[in-house]
């Protein structure tokens, strides 16, 4: 018989631990909604920390490699408390990793598909424009003249 987890989480969705589930026991007929709909909540929390312009730049900067406070502070032209704040929230939602040597802290994407997410993001937005433009040719095509 099928645990009535598979059911309801995709293919390759890792299963939680039970002290993560927020539905310990499933009412007769195996009503898993409440664990979709954590699913749900979880990928809109993982992009709403994506969406933010400065975490965005933090990850661009992360995907050249590892970087610590000091260097990120300075490419990105913030205070090292802003730039720290946004790692922490990155970090809590498990997009980058750290590393301590001594006293500097270094951070790293812990996923490489996080680039992957954000490329096919710049994908989209690029169709648009390109859409955009041939929208306005079209509208220009059938325009009537004077």
């Amino acid at each position: 018989m099928q645990n009535s987890l598979d059911l309801w989480l995709p293919s390759g969705y890792p299963v939680p631990r039970h002290s993560e589930l927020r539905l310990t026991s499933f009412p007769q007929g195996g009503n898993a909604m409440p664990l979709r709909q954590r699913v749900y909540d979880d990928v809109a929390s993982l992009f709403g920390v994506l969406a933010h312009p400065t975490r965005l730049r933090i990850l661009t900067l992360l995907h050249a490699g590892e970087q610590d406070v000091s260097s990120l502070r300075d490419a990105l032209g913030i205070p090292a408390a802003n730039v720290s704040q946004h790692l922490a929230l990155l970090r809590s939602h498990h997009v980058v990793s750290m590393r301590r040597q001594g006293t500097r802290i270094f951070y790293a994407l812990r996923d490489p598909r996080v680039a992957d997410v954000i490329n096919r993001s710049l994908d989209i937005l690029d169709d648009e424009v390109a859409a955009g433009r041939a929208m306005h040719k079209a509208i220009a095509l059938v325009r009537l003249k004077a």
